[in-house]
């Protein structure tokens, strides 16, 4: 069961890329002669986007980020919902690949989650 979004963190994402994760197994035989098949029925995508987090304070935006990373979805192993990224309705299940934060007072965090 997915994990919520944390409620002291905002869901403003912006600058969003998205592709596709390689769903393809391709086989090659000895004859030479490839053939290709789908790993899974559905192929899922990849999402990288931006929040902006406040980082003042020891109960600040960003920190509160850290700590649901850590402590509530542990370090990425479990899946989360976070608002449909296409849709913009409705919740979907995500799950983190990577993030990193770049500024002083206000944080710039890149995240980058593929669909679970």
């Amino acid at each position: 069961m997915a994990v919520a979004w944390s409620a002291e963190v905002n869901t403003k994402a912006y600058g969003m890329d998205h592709s596709p994760i390689e769903n393809v197994e391709r086989i090659q035989f000895e004859s030479g002669k490839e053939r290709d098949y789908l790993k899974n029925s559905r192929g899922r995508k990849q999402y990288t986007f931006l929040i902006d987090m406040e980082d003042v304070g020891p109960d600040s935006e960003f920190k509160a980020f850290l700590s649901w990373y850590d402590d509530d979805i542990k370090s990425g192993a479990l899946t989360f919902d976070f608002p449909n990224l296409i849709t913009h309705s409705g919740l979907k299940e995500y799950r983190f690949l990577d993030y990193g934060a770049t500024g002083q007072r206000v944080k710039e965090v890149s995240i980058t989650l593929e669909e679970a």
